[in-house]
């Protein structure tokens, strides 16, 4: 298990097929800086922010509160668009899409 600190790759192996639950429960961990489904992140005593997608995973290390919103910026772009929807909005749309089918 690796600690890494360039989000695009930890992001390749962290949500699998752009899946909407799992770009929400991402979003919403580190945001809270809790567990939420299968993304954990926790503050260490150092102030970092390391984050991981289950047993096993490479660790996400946030350094800095703006690394930690620099995160949350590229979530929202890669996965929402750079439309200015926040993720939360998003993933209630994708839902009520969902249940429209």
């Amino acid at each position: 298990m690796a600690t890494l600190t360039d989000f695009d790759e930890w992001l390749d192996g962290a949500v699998p097929s752009d899946m909407v639950e799992d770009v929400y429960a991402l979003y919403e961990a580190v945001d809270g800086e809790t567990e939420f489904a299968q993304y954990k992140a926790v503050r260490a005593a150092n102030g970092q922010l390391l984050v991981s997608y289950g047993d096993g995973s490479d660790w996400l290390r946030l350094a800095t509160n703006d690394a930690k919103e620099g995160f949350l910026r590229r979530i929202g772009g890669r996965y929402v668009g750079e439309g200015g929807m926040s993720v939360g909005a998003w993933y209630i749309m994708h839902q009520g899409m969902a249940s429209d089918d």
